[in-house]
């Protein structure tokens, strides 16, 4: 049993090591159900080979079975006493280590809300007051979180399954429609990690992928200093008709701009056939405040809206339906 146990903990040893606390968790259970099941399997795979040759058909035999006996009450009960035991023992490791990767940390120190929707993902910054989405065919959302900071993530679907992944934290959830999933995970080790839905949603699915970075408490402080000095300085001129147009659920624009003047009109060409998409106009990214909001309707057909005069300042669209990933500034000067 020494070689099996060896043969065990080498195997265990290729297993890809944790980039989270948790998934470190995970990895420890699977080294320790490979150290404690390779004994069991070669002992097995012995026996089986033992009786293969000592029961095997000798030349010149007469053919006849090789006489059998059935096991005594004491066998029988070693037989199912045994894998009772170990089935037992690794249901209490395999609770423990649930238990201990679904804790919830009561202060994180990154609070993320992760929207996933036909077929990207948005990821808003809760604390810190900003968002990073990716859009459909065109670009993969990039991400930063510190090093050895609990993070709490919302994870929510807009329309269909997705499943959050990431191969290096050894973990996945589920994104379900109208059912948020809750979870905490903390990054150990700085580097550049890249996710993916592990759920087929539909036909883009193999472009629903993420670029995750686990950087230092320093570095992490500067992105989010430069991401909020990104997302103040969006700007564009008021001249030419307000026109958007989507197509592989991207808007062709992410700005727009009109005069304090008065009412103003904006037509909406949705060329995504079969998708729906609608256009509203909100106070922030956050929507504590409508200002406009227009009927979905289905590609491909256009749809022209008229808004009434709004205040100067910076206001915020989108498409309802995809979020984030279908917006952009609305700025009246």
């Amino acid at each position: 049993m020494g070689v099996a146990g060896l043969a065990g903990a080498l195997l265990a040893g290729c297993a890809k090591q944790g980039a989270t606390v948790q998934g470190q968790q995970i990895h420890d259970l699977y080294v320790l159900i490979i150290i404690l099941a390779a004994p069991v399997f070669v002992g097995v795979e012995g026996a089986l080979l033992w009786c293969v040759l000592r029961y095997r058909r000798r030349r010149g035999s007469d053919g006849r079975p090789v006489p059998q006996g059935a096991g005594g009450p004491r066998s029988l009960a070693v037989f199912f006493a045994i894998p009772t035991v170990l089935v037992a023992f690794f249901f209490l490791l395999g609770e423990r280590t649930l238990a201990d990767v679904q804790r919830r940390e009561p202060n994180p120190a990154v609070e993320l809300r992760i929207d996933s929707f036909q077929w990207q993902w948005t990821f808003y910054y809760l604390n810190e007051g900003f968002f990073v989405t990716g859009r459909t065919l065109t670009k993969v959302p990039v991400i930063a979180l510190p090093v050895g900071a609990p993070v709490h993530v919302r994870l929510e679907a807009r329309d269909v399954v997705h499943e959050f992944y990431v191969p290096e934290f050894l973990f996945m959830r589920n994104a379900l429609p109208g059912r948020p999933n809750e979870f905490t995970f903390t990054p150990t080790r700085i580097g550049t990690f890249r996710g993916q839905c592990a759920e087929f949603c539909g036909l883009h699915h193999d472009q629903m992928r993420f670029v995750l970075k686990v950087v230092s408490q320093a570095d992490y402080a500067a992105w989010v200093d430069q991401q909020r000095k990104a997302a103040q300085r969006v700007d564009c001129d008021p001249t030419g008709p307000l026109r958007l147009v989507s197509k592989d659920n991207s808007w062709n624009t992410g700005c727009l701009a009109v005069g304090a003047s008065g009412p103003f009109v904006v037509s909406v060409s949705n060329q995504d056939a079969g998708i729906e998409h609608n256009f509203a106009v909100y106070d922030s990214a956050k929507r504590r405040r409508i200002y406009f909001q227009g009927p979905r309707f289905v590609g491909v057909a256009e749809q022209t809206y008229q808004l009434r005069p709004l205040p100067k300042g910076h206001y915020y669209f989108e498409c309802d339906v995809h979020g984030p990933a279908m917006s952009g500034s609305l700025l009246v000067k």
